[in-house]
């Protein structure tokens, strides 16, 4: 049994129209952990150095980090994948809201898609049931009004949609992948996805996602919500005000006139992890601090 992720990825071909379920190797896993080093090694792997973003030869991964679908807080991003057409270097960015967590638990972690399709489609996920659909009525709508129309249309309400607008079906060097409030931003992603013909990519997943020690699991989980319940009180000071309460650099700098963190929020750190304690982080310069998380 794999846990956290699900161990197959959707290998989807717009030029042929294939879709194939793909069992992952877990060594891939173990040596770049989550959804954006897995990614970057497929593309290392299995795009050319010299491949132009518009070719059929680039990929466009949508990946899902690896405590996506679990109940570990925050751990939501869909991570996107591609060979940007402003740099023509690798690029990636990620978007929050639902979409990842609903690929995972669907029932995969991946969707990596090559090729052109002839014609504007879009791809619908529900659990083992996936399909290449026809999008023409799509054409020149935005995002957010695709993303309405599909719901209504498959009579998904639940349903998570990543999808592009005007910009991207004109391949706009600078055009966004929009999923809820969110959207994938950065290198002109959304460009490759209209490139590709592909106008959105619809996801339902009703299934479960394993996690090994669940109650340990779920104990650690605990300690990250009382700790940020701890920091909403007690504020970082002289940062902005999305960096006062949780993950920024300066949470390592923060003093202990800051306050004392909850006792639970020692069981962030896993049973047996080793620690920096203050008498060699004073030997390197630092003083001394008072922190939850713990390397």
């Amino acid at each position: 049994m794999r846990y956290a992720e699900t161990g197959f990825d959707l290998e989807v071909d717009l030029s042929r129209g294939s879709i194939d379920r793909v069992e992952t190797d877990p060594e891939m896993t173990r040596l770049h952990l989550g959804g954006l080093g897995t990614s970057a090694r497929i593309l290392w792997d299995r795009v050319p150095a010299d491949a132009e973003p518009f070719s059929d030869d680039n990929l466009l991964i949508f990946s899902t980090g690896l405590l996506c679908g679990t109940a570990a807080p925050g751990c939501n991003r869909t991570i996107v994948t591609t060979f940007s057409p402003q740099t023509r270097l690798m690029a990636y960015s990620m978007m929050g809201g639902f979409w990842a967590p609903e690929l995972k638990h669907a029932g995969y972690d991946k969707v990596i898609l090559r090729g052109r399709s002839p014609e504007l489609v879009y791809l619908w996920i529900n659990n083992d049931k996936v399909e290449i659909r026809d999008a023409s009525h799509l054409r020149g709508k935005g995002a957010i009004e695709t993303a309405e129309c599909l719901r209504k249309e498959l009579k998904e309400p639940n349903a998570q949609v990543a999808a592009i607008g005007i910009a991207g079906e004109n391949r706009v060097f600078y055009a966004s992948i929009e999923q809820g409030r969110s959207s994938a931003s950065r290198g002109g992603i959304g460009a490759v996805m209209g490139d590709k013909g592909l106008k959105a990519i619809v996801v339902r997943g009703t299934k479960d996602v394993n996690v090994a020690r669940p109650a340990e699991f779920m104990d650690l989980c605990k300690g990250v919500l009382d700790y940020i319940a701890f920091r909403e009180d007690h504020p970082i000071p002289g940062v902005p005000a999305i960096l006062s309460v949780l993950g920024s650099p300066q949470e390592m700098g923060s003093s202990t006139r800051n306050g004392t963190p909850p006792a639970s929020c020692g069981a962030m750190r896993a049973p047996g992890a080793r620690t920096s304690g203050p008498r060699k982080l004073r030997r390197n310069g630092a003083k001394r601090r008072s922190a939850c998380a713990r390397a």
